[in-house]
Formats: C-alpha cells, structure tokens, sequence
C-alpha cells in the first residue's frame, strides 16, 4: 500500500474552507482522553480526530434553513463520522493506511450493556470491549422488538450474493454511564425508574459531549464485492437458533463490509438528537438514474422492479444460502449540496491515501429539530429522511411511476424515536436501546 509522507492542504475552495474552519474540538473516545495535533510526523491533514459537541451555525442573519443551517449540520455529521472513524492508533492518520480499525468499535455493543441475565455490566474498559465483534442481527429491528416498530416496515436486507445483512449498535462512555447509573440495563431497574430520563447533551460553551449512539449495517463479503472499497473486519457470525422456523444455532466466522451508518446524537440546541446517516457509495442506485454496468450491493439491472424495495416473503431464515436478492432503490436523492461537501471531503481522504477506503462513504443526509422546544419532535428537517440499509422498505413508495411519501410509514428518525419508551412506560429519550433490557433472572 502506497504511502504519502507529508501532506499539506492549501484549498481556497470556499466550501472546503468553511468546513476547515469549522473544526470543532471534541475527542473521538467519547470523553477520555483529549487527542493533541493531528500531525505524526508523517502525514498532516485538517481532518481531526477530535469529536464536535454541537452543531456550529452561522449567525441568525446569514442562516437559510435549506442551505447554511443544512451545512452546518451536514458539517457536524462529517465531523462526527471521521472522528468516530479515526484509527484507535493514535500516531496515524483516517485512512493512512487505507483501512484502519476505528474509535467507535471500541464503544460498549448494546448487548454488552443489555445482558440476557439482566446484571450489571462491565465497567467501561477499551481493551475489553474492543476484542468482541459478534454479528447476530438481521435486521435492523431486534426481534423482540419488531411490534414497536409498526407501522413502520422491517426485515431483512439481502444482498446480491443472497446474504442476509448484520446489523450492530454501540454507545459512547457518557450514554453507558447514564444507563449503567441509573440501573436502566434491566427491565427491573427500568421499571423503578421514576425520573424522567435525559441523557447528557453535548455543548459547545461547557465543552463536553453528550450522549452517542450508532448503529452499523454490514454486508458479508463475498463474490463479486470489491473489497478495497470498504472498512472490513473479521467478525463472528451468529445465527440463533429458532426451533419454529427450523434454524439451527450456527457460529462462523467472515470478512464484512461497513455499507450503512448511523450517529444520533444528543445535543444542546438538539434535545431530539442530531441523526446523521452514512452509506457506502455502492449500496443503490437513485430512482430514475440508473447507472448501467455498474455494481451495486442491493440492485441488479437485470433483475427487474417488480419487487423494488419490498422486505422478502416470510419465514426469514439466516441460515439459508443463496437467497433471493432484495432489490433496492433510493427514493430520494442526496441533497445537491450534501452532494458538493461529500465530493470535498473525498478529495481531502484521496490526499492522505489514494487508497483510503473512508472515500467510498457518504454522508445521505442530517435530520435535526428546527424548533426543539414547540413540540415533541420539534419540527424536523428534512421531513423524510432513510439510509437504503437501515430504513431499507419505508423510503415511501413509488405509485404511478412517482414516489409517494406517508406520514406515520416513510422514513423519519426524530418521527419514529419519538414513540420509544422504556419498560416502565416512560419516554425513553428517543432511543429504542432500553427496550432491549431482559429481566433480572435468578
């Protein structure tokens, strides 16, 4: 692999610029230890490995909602992603390498916090929580969970090589803490909780972060896949066991393909969390702008719509090989200007590496509350919102050749959040993870 020694970025692009100057000072471990320059010595980049607290906006006058405040915003969601993705590494550089394992992989898994014994989980530790990569998850919804998520369509995402997708959850130190404090990892400890709960809120003034989650969608790698265009990992691949359905519990191990991201985020001027959602640039094509001859993770040209975006025909079954393929368009294309700051950011990731794999990532779009405080999901922006392999069936639909969106069935993180609540029957602060508690068993 190719290594560039030195690199210095001299754009005057002003879009570029804004965003150089726009850096924010956060830390990519969720609070631990603070990170110095970004220059090893080798190579120096204006990409930080140090997480925002807060979205930054332009003063009131100058701030147009579909334009400067969506940039600013979108600014953040970049921020956040290459600060999540930076290597654990410190003396390198996202992407020196090409790949690198990342920041966010050493966050708490959701089922390490959420134990099937209902106990209290481990205290926060790196070294530990980094070793485990267990894929268990089929869909974006866990399957306890799949009657909260109505109307809402759910199932699993296959793709071209007849693979289910995996899908994984993990949270930052001060979300940990939170629940871990508070006894919130079990359906008792929930149950007696008769606070509100409120995560932490990230703040510009006071400079310290609030609460983080993510969710990850990753493809098993296989035929026909280019595998130097994704961030991969060596991953255990579970299939439980489902007696009903004739599944039978199955452990092996695979390379996958980082194809979806999500990083919602809980903030100051966003008590709704600011939803920032990623994908690899392969995964669909747009509705109505078919790229022949190429290679899509979700789409085959030759396959025909007549099944575009529709969850497979049940019983769902993992352990199945060479299943039908899901065929998947986006609905609503990249915003033109998330598009130009996409285009930005690849070109600074080729400059440290023409091989740096985070150049085949893109930001599909940033969902925040516009008027956090005049109601319960507090105006979002964009209305719709859907990563192909996380909302994969409820982009909206097409009818009559044209895309139809409905209220209540297409796509709205802020808009679906809202209903989580916890097992005692509180909200639960616009995250579904507390729903994933087992009881105490003794």
């Amino acid at each position: 692999m190719k290594k560039i020694n030195t690199i210095t970025f001299l754009i005057a692009i002003g879009a570029v610029m804004a965003y150089l100057s726009s850096a924010s000072c956060g830390n990519g471990n969720g609070g631990n230890k603070t990170l110095g320059s970004t220059d090893t010595g080798k190579v120096t980049t204006k990409l930080s490995p140090i997480l925002p607290f807060d979205v930054t906006l332009p003063p009131p006058p100058q701030r147009v909602l579909e334009t400067t405040v969506r940039r600013g915003f979108d600014l953040f969601s970049w921020d956040s992603f290459i600060a999540l993705s930076w290597p654990t590494d410190t003396t390198q550089v996202i992407g020196q390498h090409g790949d690198n394992a990342t920041v966010w992989e050493t966050w708490k898994k959701n089922y390490q916090v959420f134990l099937d014994s209902g106990q209290a989980p481990g205290s926060w530790d790196l070294t530990t929580q980094s070793k485990e990569v267990n894929l268990s998850q089929t869909g974006k919804t866990p399957p306890n969970m799949t009657a909260i998520f109505q109307p809402f369509l759910t199932g699993p995402l296959i793709d071209q090589n007849g693979q289910y997708n995996r899908f994984e959850i993990a949270m930052n130190q001060e979300m940990f803490e939170y629940i871990d404090q508070h006894k919130l990892y079990n359906i008792q400890g929930q149950q007696g909780f008769t606070d509100t709960v409120k995560f932490p809120e990230g703040d510009n003034t006071k400079k310290v972060w609030g609460a983080i989650m993510v969710k990850a969608s990753w493809k098993i790698l296989g035929k026909g896949d280019d595998t130097s265009r994704f961030h991969k990992i060596r991953a255990t691949i579970h299939v439980p066991a489902l007696p009903s359905r004739g599944i039978k519990d199955s452990t092996y191990e695979a390379w996958v393909g980082l194809v979806g991201f999500h990083i919602g985020t809980k903030t100051v001027t966003s008590p709704q969390w600011i939803w920032s959602t990623f994908e690899q640039v392969d995964n669909v094509p747009v509705f109505g702008k078919l790229e022949k001859g190429k290679h899509y993770n979700y789409y085959n040209g030759a396959a025909g719509d007549k099944a575009l975006n529709k969850a497979p025909a049940q019983p769902w079954n993992p352990a199945i090989p060479n299943q039908i393929p899901s065929q998947v368009m986006r609905l609503t294309p990249i915003d033109t200007g998330t598009q130009a700051l996409n285009d930005s950011i690849h070109k600074m990731l080729v400059m440290i590496n023409p091989h740096n794999v985070w150049q085949y990532y893109e930001l599909v779009g940033t969902q925040w509350p516009v008027n956090p405080t005049q109601s319960n999901t507090g105006n979002p922006f964009p209305v719709y919102m859907a990563n192909a392999t996380l909302e994969t069936y409820d982009q909206g639909f097409i009818h009559a050749g044209k895309i139809v969106y409905s209220p209540g069935v297409t796509s709205s993180c802020i808009g679906c959040h809202n209903a989580s609540v916890t097992w005692g029957g509180r909200p639960s602060d616009f995250t579904y993870l507390l729903k994933t508690a087992k009881p105490i068993k003794k």
